[in-house]
């Protein structure tokens, strides 16, 4: 059953509660990764190491992700403060269902997520079929994006019809969307820091 409640949420120390959260981990590897909590945000843990060797050499074993523990139904609107060390790339996810790993940890199956990097926003549609995962670039913006500054990604998802959902998305002074597959009546919404050293400061959701 999807919640009616807007939720606001500070990853400040001491300003959140993580049970609040469900961890997930990616089909894609095995390893499972944590958050890290600083003062006034979270980021996902990284070897303490130089940003280019980071991406070079660790940049497919710093996955990190979280959904908030009840689902919403569109339509709502998502919205997380973040910002990114070096090229790449805090997201926000979508998710209608999820899975198991092979320990029983959560897990991701076919699931949307909307990625800021450097070089602009990338919308991308993952899918899972035969204990495969997959995933498909379905939209995306160019523009330029700088790493070290704290940017607001919001998401405002409305169902046009009983097969397609609406993704307005704005970041800083661009706004694009797009359609994407209706898949289920109601989604996880949450947060995944990949590919480098990524904070979340927010995490709100408004019906």
């Amino acid at each position: 059953m999807s919640t009616e409640k807007n939720v606001e949420v500070v990853f400040a120390r001491g300003a959140w509660n993580k049970s609040d959260f469900i961890e997930v981990k990616s089909p894609r590897w095995e390893y499972i990764n944590d958050w890290a909590q600083e003062d006034d945000y979270i980021r996902n843990v990284t070897p303490d190491v130089s940003d280019e060797e980071l991406f070079e050499k660790y940049g497919s074993k710093v996955y990190s992700a979280m959904v908030y523990k009840e689902k919403f139904s569109p339509e709502f609107t998502v919205s997380s403060k973040m910002s990114f060390d070096h090229l790449m790339a805090p997201l926000i996810v979508i998710a209608p269902e999820l899975g198991k790993g092979k320990n029983g940890f959560p897990e991701f199956r076919e699931h949307y997520e909307i990625v800021l990097f450097m070089d602009g926003i990338n919308v991308w549609h993952h899918t899972y079929q035969d204990g495969k995962p997959a995933y498909i670039r379905t939209a995306f913006l160019m523009c330029n994006y700088d790493a070290k500054t704290i940017y607001d990604l919001q998401i405002n998802v409305k169902q046009i019809n009983n097969e397609m959902l609406e993704l307005e998305i704005t970041c800083g002074d661009h706004k694009f969307g797009c359609a994407l597959p209706h898949l289920a009546e109601e989604y996880y919404l949450g947060v995944i820091a990949c590919e480098g050293r990524n904070r979340f400061y927010d995490f709100q959701v408004k019906k």
